[in-house]
């Protein structure tokens, strides 16, 4: 199958990470908050890389896409 974005499956860890790192650096999240925004992307990452049901790897891109869209919300609303 012919795919026109390859990229696009990597659009959202790359934000999610990159959000992340610079939320953490800020200081904008505490240690729990952090360990639970982890967890979620590696989860995430986990089903929607590694693992072999479509269906499951769609689960985890969605995952993925709203960890992106809380952590955009987060550092743009500034909730602490």
């Amino acid at each position: 199958m012919l795919q026109i974005f390859p990229f696009i499956a990597w659009l959202a860890p790359l934000t999610s990470a990159a959000l992340l790192i610079g939320l953490w650096h800020l200081g904008d999240l505490r240690r729990p908050v952090l360990a639970v925004l982890v967890g979620w992307f590696l989860i995430a990452g986990y089903c929607q890389f590694f693992w072999g049901s479509a269906v499951v790897a769609a689960i985890g891109l969605l995952a993925q896409t709203l960890l992106a869209i809380y952590l955009l919300f987060r550092w743009r609303l500034g909730y602490y």
